[in-house]
């Protein structure tokens, strides 16, 4: 996670977290199946795993003192976004005590549901122990040597610390959570989010909005990609800083709360100062944010694995048109169809190689139409900072309606 240097994470903001689920991790949500748009605006499924997250993070504010209520998140099949307000108390706590506090409250309940293995909990894609479910598991219970449970209850002597029967449940118990009968209870359950998480820190005009925007509709866009996928992969012309570009790719990721410009010189010398504080805002552009640029010079590529490392999108501006059945690399076609990454260009394509004067030309020209981004800003020009504390009724969303759980 590129966290912001210096910054005191217990400062009264909004922050838009992000966890990613860990590999082999049941899905915690799926995107509907149906080709025409919901009438209801779901377009996730309502599963079980789903429903008790939506419980757990609805009321987490009520258990932790110096957060407000959680309003504003997003469960997706392989990420959770959260929009979090830490309240203006002399109690909170720093983001992290709180992420961790929530991660460990969300795998404690997948671990439950799974061990139960029941219809109501059944995750997609989440596969049964190799030996059998859970509920196998606890059937196949040794035996104690004197005989049956039962038989024990019914004329063998107690245990001398308590009641066979709890004993055994105990034991049970320990069972479903991977331990051995003689093991103590296990402690924090495993973890189902990647490591690493990502926030950003709502600070700037227009940034609440936006960022409420974007996690309301991450399942209309979820559904909108596995739909549309061919849509991404076709060039049509659209407005953007002041001037209309062609573009290929997902054109929906000029509207993503933060655009992040990345004009690196040739010059810059790798590990050197320019060149590291680059770097720095790319592991920070994660997402809800793109970096927008050429991407030609070797800092602006290194750049652009750091954006796509830590989760975020690429808007890449190429100095050369799209010619008729035009599409990029295998690898960035990939990424367009996904949704990742957009290319635009001011320019019609012409025969042969570009000359260099036309080509730094082009990149300049281009370069100065971003500037007015801003760094860290909010996609559009740099607005001022706001103040730290919303509203009086500590909702964790920027206007009258309710967030909604897509």
């Amino acid at each position: 996670m590129g966290r912001l240097p210096g910054f005191d994470y217990r400062r009264p903001f909004f922050y838009m977290v992000t966890l990613k689920k860990l590999p082999g991790i049941g899905e915690f949500s799926r995107v509907i199946a149906s080709d025409d748009p919901p009438s209801d605006n779901r377009y996730l499924e309502q599963t079980p795993i789903h429903t008790a997250f939506s419980r757990i993070i609805r009321s987490f504010a009520g258990k932790w003192r110096g957060i407000a209520p959680i309003e504003c998140f997003a469960i997706m099949p392989d990420h959770i976004h959260l929009l979090l307000k830490i309240e203006d108390t002399p109690d909170r706590l720093a983001l992290g005590k709180y992420v961790y506090q929530i991660e460990k409250a969300l795998a404690g309940e997948y671990w439950e549901l799974r061990a139960h293995g029941s219809a109501r909990a059944k995750l997609s894609g989440v596969a049964e122990p190799a030996h059998g479910s859970a509920r196998a598991k606890l059937s196949r219970v040794a035996e104690p040597a004197h005989g049956s449970a039962r038989a024990k209850l019914s004329g063998a002597a107690e245990p001398a610390d308590g009641n066979a029967l709890a004993t055994l449940r105990a034991a049970q118990e320990r069972l479903l959570h991977g331990a051995s009968p003689s093991a103590p209870r296990p402690g924090p359950p495993a973890p189902i989010f990647e490591r690493e998480w990502h926030d950003w820190i709502v600070k700037k005009d227009g940034q609440l909005a936006a960022f409420t925007h974007y996690i309301r509709e991450n399942g209309m866009r979820a559904w909108r990609r596995q739909r549309n996928r061919r849509f991404f992969t076709t060039v049509r012309d659209i407005d953007f800083a002041g001037r209309t570009w062609h573009a290929y790719g997902n054109a929906e990721l000029l509207e993503l709360p933060v655009l992040e410009p990345f004009r690196c010189s040739r010059s810059w010398a790798e590990g050197g100062p320019e060149w590291s504080e680059a770097i720095g805002r790319a592991e920070r552009t994660g997402p809800g944010g793109a970096g927008v640029g050429t991407f030609m010079s070797a800092c602006e590529k290194a750049c652009g694995n750091a954006i796509f490392k830590a989760g975020g999108s690429l808007v890449v501006l190429t100095p050369e048109g799209f010619p008729p059945r035009w599409h990029p690399t295998r690898n960035k076609e990939a990424l367009c169809a996904e949704g990742r990454m957009l290319f635009l260009s001011l320019y019609e394509p012409q025969a042969g190689k570009l000359d260099n004067a036309t080509l730094y030309r082009r990149c300049h020209e281009m370069g100065d139409l971003i500037r007015g981004l801003g760094p860290d800003g909010t996609g559009r020009l740099t607005g001022r900072m706001v103040a730290p504390v919303q509203n009086s009724q500590g909702r964790g969303i920027g206007d009258e309606e309710k967030g909604t759980t897509t």
